[in-house]
C-alpha cells in the first residue's frame, strides 16, 4: 500500500474527500517526523513503536578497490513491531 491507496482507503471509510484524507495523512506523518526528529519515541499501541538511532562511523573495505574507505555516522529510524501486529501477520 502506497500514500494514495491509504489516503483513498481513508477517504471512503470516513466519508471524507481524498483531499481532507490527504491532509490528515500529511499531518500524522508531520508530527511524527516532528517528535522523532527531537528524539522521541513513537509508540502506536497494536501496531508497533518508531525510534530515532545514530549510526556509528565506521571503518570497511571498499569491494570493487579493496581500500579502506570511512562510513559517516548518520541517523536512521528503527521500528520494531508489537506483539499483537506480529500475531496478525500469521
Amino acid at each position: 500500500m502506497n500514500q494514495g491507496e491509504l489516503t483513498f482507503a481513508i477517504s471512503k471509510r470516513f466519508f471524507l474527500t481524498q483531499t481532507e484524507a490527504g491532509e490528515i495523512i500529511k499531518f500524522i506523518l508531520a508530527e511524527i517526523t516532528r517528535d522523532l526528529k527531537k528524539g522521541e519515541r513513537i509508540s502506536l499501541r497494536g501496531f508497533g513503536s518508531f525510534n530515532k538511532e545514530k549510526r556509528s562511523s565506521r571503518k570497511v573495505r571498499h569491494p570493487e578497490t579493496g581500500k579502506i574507505i570511512t562510513i559517516p555516522e548518520r541517523i536512521t529510524v528503527d521500528f520494531n513491531p508489537s506483539e499483537s501486529l506480529m500475531q496478525n501477520l500469521t
